[in-house]
């Protein structure tokens, strides 16, 4: 078979040979994951950051993340961020978004490619960061750890923005408090959870927040501080009963404290 040539009568080889990528600005990349966990008693969300002891953000609080290596892939480069400050391995990763604001990092041009990563017993997980509860309400966001009494908060309004016909709304922060997430990760914190939102019902990712076994109270409680609404409770159980199974034993519901029927989840 006769090799092609292109324009410049050049085959890919001889293209190749003679490529050059020098005329073109590089940027690095970088990873930034939003781990999130639910209370012990269901109570409400939890969320890992880490305190940066270095320029830029100084003593700010941030997402877990890191740059990605040359001989990675930027999954393996999140797994790798995740295991390094959590010890996980082999839980829920998923890519939300790629942030590419060019003013995002004050260092140099820096894309971050976010990840959301869903850990049950949150408390349980030793980490080199800390767990800050995460409370989120039409018209703000609050972060507070009781570990080192931080308390970060957004006030949130909904705008439009159109793509092509459609109209659709998102999120937009503005600080309420003089302690502020590091770079854009508010941002990626929005876009991770509208999208863990826009899922919920239709996924079984609350399979990877509930443990191993769980009650049902608790299992709806976890839906509910997720979608931000109430569920009716037949509606409910209709909705997750081809996903689980009776293990035949009870335990305690660490939202009602009694006891009830244990499940696993079964696909």
């Amino acid at each position: 078979m006769p090799r092609k040539k292109d324009t410049n009568n050049l085959t890919e080889k001889e293209f190749l040979e003679q490529y050059t990528d020098a005329i073109y600005d590089k940027p690095s990349v970088t990873t930034d994951i939003m781990v999130l966990g639910v209370k012990e008693d269901f109570s409400g969300l939890k969320i890992l950051l880490v305190k940066r002891d270095e320029h830029p953000f100084l003593d700010c609080y941030a997402l877990p993340g890191g740059f990605v290596l040359k001989n990675e892939t930027a999954y393996q480069a999140a797994s790798r961020k995740l295991k390094d400050e959590t010890g996980l391995e082999d839980i829920y990763l998923d890519q939300i978004y790629t942030f590419t604001k060019p003013d995002r990092d004050p260092r140099t041009w820096v894309m971050s490619i976010a990840y959301l990563a869903l850990v049950s017993n949150a408390s349980e997980i030793e980490t080199k960061g800390e767990w800050f509860d995460l409370n989120i309400e039409p018209e703000r966001i609050e972060l507070y750890s009781s570990e080192s009494n931080t308390r970060i908060e957004y006030s949130i309004k909904n705008e439009s923005f159109k793509n092509g016909k459609i109209s659709y709304e998102n999120w937009v922060a503005t600080p309420a408090t003089k302690e502020l997430l590091a770079f854009d990760h508010i941002e990626i914190l929005i876009e991770s959870f509208i999208k863990l939102r826009s899922v919920f019902e239709h996924w079984d990712l609350a399979f990877n927040m509930a443990g191993d076994t769980f009650t049902l109270p608790d299992l709806q409680a976890l839906y509910e501080l997720v979608l931000g609404k109430k569920l009716y409770k037949t509606n409910f159980r209709a909705m997750v009963t081809p996903k689980i199974e009776a293990t035949g034993s009870k335990i305690k519901s660490r939202t009602s404290n009694k006891m009830s029927a244990e499940y696993k989840y079964s696909l």
